[in-house]
Formats: structure tokens, C-alpha cells, sequence
């Protein structure tokens, strides 16, 4: 669970997190949309590579690169104009590779590949416009039974400092069920929110020796508090959430019998501030930051000490328009992760880094949108006591459609 832990909360934070700050975007009256964004991306670590040590921890293997293609697809449908559904899934190619060869695996690399979990959400409005209920369902169509290669991989592109598009395939089934409560007060919009997540028993990994390994997550709660007021022509918003999590549970066979151990996720709270500019000269002018503070773990019901991190992200986006139809997208973006100090895996490993995206925005017709983008990375990523130079590469185009 130690290696996976990180790689999985990652995920069911991108499900269940972006919940609340999604639902004030959700379409709710109109077409129904879909968007289809192939992405290549493209990891470095320095001439020699980045230690990680092998899944039975006896050895160590050094990563020079690891990369991925994704195509995600997602699809909302508004039913009347109180209604939305919507569905996400994704399919993704990882590979890792390795300056030597791995004792465990036998090979120089490791891959990662298959179809992700099906997520669906229903929103709506059931209360006038200021009560909003939502209610998620994960689906577990995406690859749980790993074996070591496959592991050794998700250990990889899992990492939180790499930020790949789709860092883990699947996470058993799931449910969320939440509410959203919308108010002026004055020049202010408030939303309150607050929702639970279920989530089942499933096996994360598949042993050669045939030995079983069940993961009973724990349920989560989510609350969040968010507000937006316009200054002059120009917007600002901002939020605060924090995620509490149940005791979890890993039950491993053995020759003589089962071997279960706890543990239990500390609190992570998130801050986020946004400031959207009116100008002449930009279709859109953005500034923004994001905080989240996760504090130490549990396991045995005892904290482990330096399993806190701090993860800050912080940039700017500007769109420029070239032509009624045509958009320039020009992003620049900064993050600094701290990681967890208590292990040496590229799942709790640290980054400071620096991003520039350039893309172009085009509307074709009335129904269509096309959207290209490049993107160029470069930091310093600390996994335990070592560190490496990290440079990325990634470009994808996102395919729009309104029918």
C-alpha cells in the first residue's frame, strides 16, 4: 500500500475533487458536447537517471526516461435545462525505461497500458438555482491486477511530480454523492459543498506466486467553500477545501495464512485563488494559484514522521486573438512539490519546475473546435536523498464537437 497509496489518492482526487470547482462550469442547457485530446508526454532525468528502488525493495534500478500516450474522451449530455450527465474514460501507454536491468522484472523497462475507469456524474439543480446535487459512479473497467512489470510502471507515471494525463488505470468501484449551496451576499457569490465518497474492495496487484492482495480503501469526505465577485470589469475567485479520509486496510496472503496491515490518510487542504482580467487586447488573461497541504499518514495508528508535503502551483494563461476564429494560447506556469520525505519512490517524490504551453484555439464551423498544443518542462525533481535534472516534452491535440 506504501507504494501504491500515492498513485491512488492522486486519482480519486482528480474523480472526486474537481467536483465542486467543475460543477459552476457544468453545462446545464443546450448541446451536448464531446472532446476527444490525444497527448504525447515525455519525461528525462538527467545522463544517468533517478533511482527507484525494485518492488521487493532488495534493489535498486535507475529511470532515464518515462513516457505516455493518452487519448481521453469525455462526453456531456444536458437533459432539459436543470439536468447534466456527463462520462469521461481514457486510454493510455506508458513506458518506462532503464539505464540497466531490473533483477525482479528481468527486463530494461517497464510498460503500462489498457482502457481506464468509466466515470459518470449526474448534475442538477433541485431546489431552484441554488441547491446543486451530484452524484459520481466509478466504473472498474480499467486494470487493477497488476503484475510486477506493470507495477514497477504505475510506481513510475503515478508520480504526482510528473503530473502524467492519466497516472493510474483503475481504482475499483466508486461512488460520490454531494451538494452544492449557492448564495449572493452583496457583491460576493458563496458556494458551500460538501460530498462522500465510497469506495470498494478491490486487488491492486497480481503476484506471480499466486499470493492474493486485496486494498480496502476508505471512504472519504469533501468540503469546500468558494466565492466570486467582479472588481470593475475583471473577476476574482477563490476556494478552500479539505478531504478527510477512513482507515484503510491491505490483506496480503501468505503460506500460513493472511497478513493485514492499517493505515489512515491525514487531512489535505487546498487553497485557490484565481483573478480573470477584462482587456481589449486578450480574449482571456488569467492568474492563478493553487496550494494543497496534505499532513502526515497514519499506519498502525501511528503518524510517520515527514509523511507531509506541500504541492504549490502558481501561472499565468493568455489567449490573443489572431483572427475571429483563431485563438493564441501562451501559458506559463510554476510548481514547486516538496514530496514526502519519509521514502525514496518517485511517488512521493519531490519537483521544482518551470512550464511554457503555446497552442492555438480554431473553430471550425459552428459545431467543431480543434485545439494543438506544445509543451516544454524543466526543473529539478528529489526522490529521498538523490536528485536529477527533469526535462519534459508533451503535445496533443483536443478534438471538440457540439451536436
Amino acid at each position: 500500500m506504501h507504494m501504491l497509496k500515492p498513485a491512488v489518492v492522486h486519482a480519486c482526487v482528480l474523480l472526486v475533487g474537481v467536483s465542486s470547482a467543475a460543477v459552476a462550469q457544468v453545462k446545464l442547457a443546450g448541446d451536448a458536447t464531446s472532446v476527444v485530446g490525444p497527448v504525447f508526454e515525455v519525461w528525462k532525468f538527467g545522463n544517468d537517471g533517478i533511482p527507484q528502488p525494485t518492488v521487493d525493495g532488495a534493489n535498486t534500478v535507475r529511470v532515464t526516461r518515462a513516457s505516455q500516450w493518452s487519448i481521453p474522451v469525455s462526453v456531456v449530455v444536458p437533459v432539459g435545462n436543470r439536468w447534466s450527465f456527463d462520462l469521461t474514460t481514457a486510454y493510455a501507454s506508458s513506458d518506462v525505461r532503464l539505464s540497466g536491468t531490473d533483477p525482479v522484472t528481468r527486463t530494461d523497462g517497464y510498460t503500462l497500458k489498457g482502457v481506464s475507469d468509466v466515470r459518470l456524474r449526474a448534475t442538477g439543480h433541485i431546489v431552484g438555482d441554488n441547491v446543486l446535487f451530484t452524484a459520481g459512479l466509478n466504473l472498474p473497467t480499467g486494470e487493477t491486477e497488476l503484475n510486477e512489470e506493470e507495477l514497477s510502471a504505475l510506481r513510475v507515471v503515478g508520480a504526482p511530480a510528473l503530473s502524467f494525463q492519466v497516472p493510474v488505470l483503475g481504482i475499483g468501484t466508486g461512488g460520490t454523492l454531494g451538494v452544492v449551496l449557492a448564495r449572493e451576499i452583496g457583491a460576493w457569490s458563496w458556494a458551500l459543498g460538501s460530498s462522500y465518497e465510497m469506495r470498494k474492495q478491490y486487488t491492486p496487484i497480481s503476484i506471480a506466486a499466486g499470493l492474493p492482495v486485496d486494498f480496502s480503501p476508505g471512504d472519504a469526505i469533501h468540503l469546500s467553500l468558494g466565492s466570486s465577485r467582479l472588481i470593475g470589469q475583471s473577476s476574482m475567485t477563490f476556494g478552500l477545501s479539505a478531504d478527510f479520509f477512513a482507515e484503510e486496510e491491505l490483506e496480503s496472503g501468505t503460506t500460513t495464512g493472511t497478513a493485514a496491515s492499517q493505515s489512515k490518510l491525514g487531512p489535505i487542504y487546498t487553497a485557490d485563488w484565481q483573478y480573470q482580467v477584462a482587456s481589449s487586447r486578450f480574449r482571456e488573461l488569467t492568474f492563478y494559484v493553487v496550494d494543497r497541504y496534505r499532513t502526515e499518514y497514519e499506519r498502525e495508528n501511528v503518524k510517520v514522521n515527514d509523511s507531509n508535503a506541500n504541492y504549490l502551483d502558481a501561472g499565468v494563461r493568455s489567449v490573443t486573438g489572431l483572427s475571429p476564429s483563431t485563438g493564441l494560447l501562451i501559458a506559463l506556469n510554476g510548481r514547486h512539490q516538496t514530496g514526502l520525505k519519509s521514502d525514496n519512490l518517485l511517488t512521493t517524490a519531490g519537483i521544482a519546475s518551470g512550464t511554457l504551453t503555446l497552442g492555438l484555439q480554431q473553430r471550425v464551423g459552428g459545431h467543431y473546435s480543434l485545439q494543438p498544443f506544445v509543451r516544454v518542462q524543466g526543473g529539478r525533481i528529489e526522490s529521498g536523498d538523490a536528485s536529477s535534472t527533469a526535462t519534459g516534452f508533451s503535445g496533443g491535440l483536443t478534438l471538440g464537437a457540439r451536436f
